[in-house]
């Protein structure tokens, strides 16, 4: 498939592709100001402020033809018209307010502005970089470029002091020792207490590693972290860590409980402290509840008609996805044998009726908290942190499960000659160069597009909203800037072959199978390249 000239985009499309970003920006800011909302109790204010924030956004996606933004902002608007200014909104209200921050939430969280179909954007935060070594330093501002953070190096102690004052910028990589004798640690630390917030340090040493009492001292002064100079990716890994300020996804809690009431009640109190909430009464329903919903946690009474929570949270467990979802009994039953049991029987925690308010946001919060850390551990991979092969794969069928209806993209990537770069360079050097493409394409694709580690060097995205033409150009533009990358200090640089393939109603294993002919063909081609599976087809 030829990839379309990005560089001789028209006017309009630039212009068009600029108003893309903004409401994707915009997306994240109400999302942010949504989960700041129940912070203030509802103030008259920050509501205030939220409704100008998603009127700013209906203007953007009017702008842009963003038909589907366009939508949710009217729905939160008439729903904001009706609440009154300094009250919590009622439970319908905030069902409705519910239902659009959802939507829009899967439509924000990206790492960067950047739409399926725009150009990699830099990151517009500043990073200054003061290294002792004007070649490490040199080397890394350049490197920071692919990897789309904007990065200034300064050579003297004078010079960042200049920097200093026309700019403060979002992260400091310094040397302990710049401008000699533990300078790079006396500058931050003058720095820092001029001012209220502290900004985010990345300190590094060439030589021997500083002693505890100056790494105490560099934690004092900000430090998110000490490294070798030389080790360009963990720093480039954190410095994009400091950087990312796309929100996370807002917590989502299944509430089951047959009393219409008490249901409401539950789902008004998670909903007024920013919990994405769904309540059903019929306990029958739950499955296909959790397969639309796919909630974080489920929140059940004991008693139900048809079935009790015990057996319900049994039947839940039997389905292999759920195996590891958080269920907390929430009931008025008091006896603690019978409270015991039922958590011995499927269960994680029991509630008892009435529950203080704090009792149970901190409850719900700590348990997701703690489920999300269990599934990181057990379903990513170690060296990359990108999902493993079979959780790759079980993402691709929950896409398909929960997005019949959307174009979804199955991308297959493999680093070219890769053992060539073991046997010349070392495997070190060959683990570096799979952790940097792991970053790649954390950076360049969005937060909810899974990517996983398929197995070896190679490697697997989802890309969700996206047709195949969308898909093979941005994975292009990846594959383009990938190539520039430098990964050893003698220049080694390192490229890849990508197969592309739309889901068509096929399954899984079938989609799989096409993207990974596409990869075929692209490494029978010459390597370096995307193919598209409908030119095979």
């Amino acid at each position: 498939m030829d990839m379309p000239n990005t560089e001789s985009l028209s006017a309009a499309d630039k212009l068009k592709r600029h108003f893309s970003s903004r409401v994707l920006h915009q997306s994240q800011q109400v999302v942010v100001l949504w989960q700041q909302l129940p912070e203030s109790d509802w103030s008259a204010e920050r509501l205030q402020d939220f409704t100008i924030q998603v009127e700013r956004l209906l203007r953007f996606a009017q702008r842009f033809e963003a038909e589907k933004h366009k939508k949710m902002a009217h729905q939160l608007l008439s729903t904001l018209a009706a609440v009154r200014p300094g009250s919590v909104p009622d439970n319908d209200q905030l069902k409705l307010l519910n239902d659009a921050i959802i939507m829009l939430s899967e439509t924000a969280l990206r790492r960067s502005d950047n739409k399926l179909n725009q150009l990699p954007v830099v990151k517009k935060a500043a990073v200054y970089i003061a290294l002792s070594d004007k070649e490490k330093a040199a080397l890394l501002t350049k490197q920071m470029h692919y990897f789309r953070i904007s990065a200034s190096s300064f050579a003297s102690t004078q010079e960042l002091a200049t920097g200093l004052t026309e700019r403060h910028p979002s992260v400091i990589i310094i040397d302990t020792d710049f401008g000699g004798n533990e300078n790079g640690l006396r500058i931050v630390e003058e720095l820092q207490s001029s001012r209220s917030t502290k900004l985010p340090i990345i300190f590094t040493h060439s030589g021997q590693r500083p002693n505890l009492e100056q790494q105490l001292k560099m934690l004092r002064a900000g430090s998110l972290g000490l490294f070798k100079a030389g080790d360009i990716h963990t720093i480039i890994s954190e410095t994009d860590k400091a950087l990312d300020t796309a929100p996370e996804a807002p917590f989502k809690i299944l509430v089951v409980d047959d009393s219409k009431s008490q249901s409401r009640y539950t789902e008004n109190l998670l909903n007024k402290a920013g919990i994405l909430c769904e309540a059903i009464n019929d306990p029958l329903k739950v499955l296909e509840s959790l397969k639309r919903f796919d909630p974080d946690l489920v929140l059940m009474d004991m008693y139900m008609p048809h079935c009790t929570g015990v057996e319900l949270a049994q039947v839940i467990r039997q389905q292999t996805e759920y195996i590891n979802l958080p269920i907390i009994y929430l009931s008025g039953e008091e006896d603690k044998e019978l409270q015991l049991a039922a958590m011995t029987m499927a269960g994680d925690d029991f509630l008892t009726k009435p529950v203080e308010e704090k009792h149970l946001l901190v409850t719900v919060r700590n348990r997701i908290s703690r489920a999300k850390q269990l599934y990181n551990l057990i379903a990513r991979d170690s060296l990359t942190g990108l999902l493993n092969h079979t959780h790759t794969l079980g993402a691709l069928q929950n896409a398909m499960d929960r997005h019949p209806n959307s174009s979804i993209c199955f991308v297959m990537i493999d680093i070219d000659h890769f053992k060539q770069v073991n046997d010349n360079y070392g495997h070190p050097v060959g683990d570096s160069v799979i952790r940097n493409l792991a970053l790649f394409l954390r950076q360049h694709l969005r937060k909810t597009d899974p990517i996983g580690r398929y197995g070896g060097e190679e490697f697997a995205a989802i890309l969700l909203d996206a047709t195949e033409e969308q898909a093979a150009i941005v994975m292009d533009e990846i594959r383009s800037n990938f190539s520039q990358l430098i990964h050893t200090d003698d220049g080694l640089t390192v490229t890849f072959s990508c197969g592309v393939a739309q889901w068509q109603g096929e399954s899984a294993s079938d989609l799989v199978s096409l993207a990974d002919q596409a990869l075929y063909q692209s490494k029978h081609q010459g390597r370096n390249q995307v193919t598209a599976a409908s030119a095979l087809r």
